[in-house]
């Protein structure tokens, strides 16, 4: 018998929540619809003219996932995207044989090679390893996916000393270039001090890495990791002002003396914006 009314308990549980409920929170919308005045899509479909709503909604969603084609999409189509994550997160950059994308187009620079150069042939220094993490897919299936992640050495892939980009040769303290990697200006004020601190140290870890502060000036949290920072100044020039406004000299040298700045940038324009770029005043 109890058996039987524990049965019972669960077949009313499941019938009020998948059958009761919804039918009821129905009920309610279409007359709820029906009296508003606002929407003419509600008023003539209850509950129906909601999905359009929603479809609105999550549309741009449905078009990053859905329907878009691999080489759809602005400013990275789906394909580009993936070289991007799959490399970074699982450490994984196998592509089979041959290419979906059409090389004959415009604007490809790096192509396939036929024979490829083994790692020992290129010219690099790969000596000191970078302790770093990966994902490792444990499970994939339609509606289900885990996986763990785990530490691991990668090569670093830096110029030797001898081939590395000087900038200010004639400095104190030149700036020797020997990562491939950094990252481009990207503010303060747009980001904020835990996306910041996490690039600076992520960014520190993949060693002789740079940095590019963005014109919202040099902070703590650029300096957190062990990156090399260039110090971008823009028309704000935030960080190295006075306090009536003008450019400082003082600012500049305090900025020049901290060991990780090994550059400055001054911007003169800006393309990244919704209404176009524009040079500064």
């Amino acid at each position: 018998m109890d058996w039987f009314e524990g049965i019972s308990l669960t077949t009313t549980l499941l019938v009020l929540i998948l059958v009761v409920i919804p039918i009821s929170i129905a009920i309610y919308l279409y007359f709820y619809d029906k009296r508003q005045k606002q929407h003419s899509v509600l008023r003539n479909y209850p509950v129906l003219g909601r999905m359009r709503y929603v479809l609105e909604k999550t549309g741009p969603e449905l078009r990053q996932y859905l329907f878009n084609a691999d080489h759809e999409g602005k400013p990275f189509n789906r394909e580009e995207y993936l070289h991007m994550v799959l490399p970074g997160k699982y450490l994984n950059s196998i592509i089979g044989f041959g290419s979906k994308r059409n090389f004959e187009e415009a604007g490809y620079y790096i192509r396939n090679a036929l024979f490829t150069k083994q790692n020992e042939e290129m010219r690099v220094d790969n000596d000191e390893l970078i302790h770093t993490m990966r994902y490792r897919v444990d499970e994939d299936n339609l509606f289900s996916r885990k996986e763990h992640r785990e530490e691991i050495p990668a090569l670093p892939w830096l110029l030797p000393e001898e081939d590395a980009v000087v900038i200010g040769p004639n400095c104190e303290h030149p700036f020797h270039v020997r990562s491939l990697l950094g990252q481009s200006g990207m503010s303060y004020g747009a980001l904020g001090e835990n996306a910041i601190t996490a690039l600076s140290k992520g960014i520190g870890m993949a060693k002789e890495a740079w940095m590019n502060t963005g014109e919202g000036g040099l902070s703590p949290y650029h300096l957190a990791g062990d990156a090399h920072i260039i110090a971008q100044i823009g028309s704000g020039l935030f960080g190295f002002r006075t306090e009536e406004g003008e450019f400082s000299w003082e600012r500049l040298r305090e900025k020049a003396e901290i060991e990780q700045v090994k550059a400055f940038e001054i911007k003169m324009a800006q393309g990244a914006k919704m209404r176009g770029g524009h040079v500064e005043g």
